[in-house]
């Protein structure tokens, strides 16, 4: 047990920090009170969050106050009790029983997920290390279904991932993103930019309240973002208003791209999303000529069956208008260049990982197996055998698709060892579940592209004891020497290790943590594209991307209106359309539904559904009713809003009263990434 810092051992003090808890990487002080954390508050000093704290930054003392906090390692008995080990006996036995899975079965038979928890976290890293010692090609994290299809997008499409400057647009353009539940600090920015005269056009089949306070809404159906896209497409370049100089120097393939788009009137448009194709010309027009302007899409975007080929529409868009790499545009920005962790050389090549044969593209650009497809892997044994899993800060039978498949799956398994703060769902079907730090506890770095212009990285030091708890740096290094991988974790502390990663960067450790504010370790540049190209094989704007066809994929967006899974659409049996993934203020996707002062701000699961769309269906507000999916179904009462049309409805995920994810179906995945298609989801309701 690690004891306290003697800076909190004063009977009350105040410690400036960062808080981790999600990638906003807010400034905050923490005032302690006889050594335990008592009041969080907004850090005024902080250049990223001037005095801003979100209320789950204010529930970080109750967090971790918590009495349902997990102390000590657990470990289930025959009888389903769980009996308590101490540090050295959890590692034994977990070390133990993954040799001797390596031994029966191979190194591949283990697979191990990092979730949300560790975005944007270090110990996110030394799990990869570890996987690739052992010898696994089964690391799997988030990226399976969040951000990672973006990247992807826009990487593939102009080399690099855009950074919105919110600051300097004369046009901020949401697409499927609410930064008001899920970005404060790029929601700070935007108001600022509003001030200043900035046009907001958010595009989301939700009427929020970002969505009323915009100059223009376009609420479209769930699952059609491709269809709106081609649509904006079609009218850009038929009434020539896209940027023709640099189509001309530094796009390839914007003439296959004109004959692709040419059927996509905004009529047509608006028979597969609902927006009135008199909008979808607006929209157009006021983006093109509203340079510069820049477009943010969310998850929502990605997490469609044909979300991939939206993001790849929407980059193009903003290529095609001239908006790429300026300022008030999508800037590219140089991302966090920490040595790298990984030893790929340690895995075996012929072991392909889960979902490298399915999805090919998303595994050369991540470098991670596609959980998505692991609960199928483990009932099918396809590839091969697959007999343990490590979960780490992820809660899948919450928050993965088709939750019956996932549980059948890991009952099947010889060992299930689940890492976290709580006892969530899929802890309870562990074999062993071992008490993770919080990030008070935890030596971090944080790092933010987010401010117009410059990146900044920064220390979060370890400001509170982690009771009986092994930090993250500990727990993987001490299973690394336990199995023999001691000359793999060489570093003694994690103070060294981190500093081995700061050397890309001419920093260290120490010097981080004289400046609370971050270090600015790049200045944006415009258009560097001028000197040296895009980082793309053709040096330009892939509209056509060869890749893609090499891989058998579309090269251009292309819309399979013949689709046979095509999700974003209802049908006879299952009527109306469920949205659901988005982030709420309160929560992060299924966390911290236990914290009293979080679950009074959002204190039930509700079914949001049209009084108009409830009336036809003979329903009332308030009502008790089913919600069937082909999948399965789950109890939920009904609550009327007018920010929904036409039949669509919403429930927001991660609630164990009424987990959505019942009704998601894995097999309905995007064809080159494999993400899940969970914000358009075929349903009907009956009353219960």
């Amino acid at each position: 047990m690690n004891s306290r810092p003697s800076c909190c051992s004063n009977p009350v003090s105040v410690i400036p920090a960062v808080c981790m808890l999600c990638g906003s990487h807010c400034g905050i002080n923490v005032t302690f009170a006889n050594g335990v954390p008592a009041k969080v508050e907004g850090r005024a000093d902080h250049p990223l969050s001037p005095g801003y704290i979100c209320p789950k930054g204010q529930a970080i003392a109750e967090i971790y106050n918590s009495k349902e906090r997990l102390q000590v390692p657990l470990q289930k008995t025959t009888e389903g009790d769980w009996k308590q080990l101490s540090w050295a006996e959890a590692i034994g036995i977990w070390a133990d029983r993954l040799q001797a899975i390596k031994k029966q079965y191979g190194a591949e038979a283990v697979a191990v997920h990092v979730g949300q928890a560790g975005v944007g976290k270090q110990f996110t890293s030394y799990v990869e290390r570890f996987c690739h010692v052992f010898g696994t090609p089964n690391f799997s994290t988030s990226e399976s279904h969040c951000h990672q299809s973006r990247v992807m997008a826009s990487r593939m499409t102009c080399g690099f991932h855009p950074q919105p400057d919110f600051m300097n647009a004369g046009l901020i353009v949401l697409w499927g993103r609410n930064p008001r539940q899920s970005s404060p600090e790029a929601m700070q920015l935007i108001k600022q930019a509003r001030l200043k005269g900035a046009k907001l056009m958010v595009i989301d089949p939700r009427a929020h309240g970002l969505a009323r306070q915009a100059d223009l809404h376009l609420q479209l159906r769930p699952g059609s973002d491709l269809a709106l896209a081609l649509g904006l497409l079609h009218v850009i370049i038929k009434e020539q208003l896209y940027d023709q100089d640099f189509v001309a120097r530094w796009t390839k393939g914007f003439a296959e791209l004109a004959a692709a788009v040419d059927k996509w009137s905004p009529e047509k448009a608006e028979q597969l999303t609902g927006v009135k194709a008199d909008a979808v010309r607006q929209a157009a027009r006021i983006y093109a000529r509203s340079t510069p302007a820049c477009i943010t899409p969310g998850n929502a975007v990605e997490l469609n069956i044909e979300g991939f080929q939206a993001l790849r529409a929407i980059t193009i868009i903003q290529a095609i208008c001239g908006n790429l790499d300026i300022r008030g545009g999508a800037m590219a920005t140089r991302h966090l260049p920490l040595t790298s962790l990984a030893l790929k050389e340690k895995v075996p090549v012929l072991k392909k990982a889960v979902g490298q044969e399915e999805y090919p593209l998303f595994f050369k650009h991540s470098g991670q197996a596609q959980a998505n497809l692991l609960a199928e892997a483990i009932l099918s044994e396809h590839p091969y055998p697959i007999k343990a899993v490590v979960i780490a800060g992820s809660n899948p039978l919450l928050t993965w698709p088709n939750v019956g498949k996932i549980k059948e799956a890991f009952s099947k398994l010889e060992l299930l060892v689940v890492i976290d703060n709580f006892m969530t769902e899929t802890a309870l079907k562990a074999d062993m579940v071992l008490p993770a730090a919080l990030f008070l506890a935890e030596t971090e770095i944080w790092e933010n592209s987010c401010f117009p212009g410059e990146n900044r990285v920064g220390a979060a030091g370890k400001i509170v004891g982690n009771r009986a708890c092994l930090t993250n740096w500990d727990l993987w290094k001490q299973l690394a020497e336990e199995m023999g991988y001691k000359e793999y974790f060489p570093w003694e502390s994690e103070e060294k290790a981190l500093d081995f990663r700061l050397k890309a960067l001419g920093l260290s450790l120490s010097r981080l943590r004289q400046y609370p504010e971050g270090v600015v370790y790049d200045h944006w540049q415009e258009k560097k594209y001028e000197k040296q190209g895009f980082a793309t094989p053709s040096g330009k704007v892939e509209i056509y991307s060869e890749e893609l066809e090499a891989y058998g994929y579309s090269p251009l967006p292309a819309y399979d209106e013949n689709e046979e899974n095509q999700n974003s659409y209802p049908d006879e049996d299952y009527p109306l359309l469920l949205s659901s993934g988005a982030r709420s203020m309160a929560f992060l996707h299924s966390r911290y539904r236990n914290i009293p002062s979080l679950r009074r701000l959002s204190p039930a699961p509700w079914l949001k559904i049209n009084p108009s769309t409830a009336a036809a269906m003979g329903l009332n507000d308030g009502d008790q009713v089913f919600l069937e999916s082909s999948q399965g179904r789950v109890a939920v009462r009904l609550k009327f809003t007018e920010e929904l049309s036409g039949q669509v409805v919403y429930l927001l995920h991660g609630w164990r009263e009424a987990n959505v994810n019942i009704l998601s179906d894995d097999r309905l995945l995007d064809p080159v990434t494999g993400f899940p298609a969970c914000r358009a989801i075929r349903i009907n309701i009956r009353k219960k």
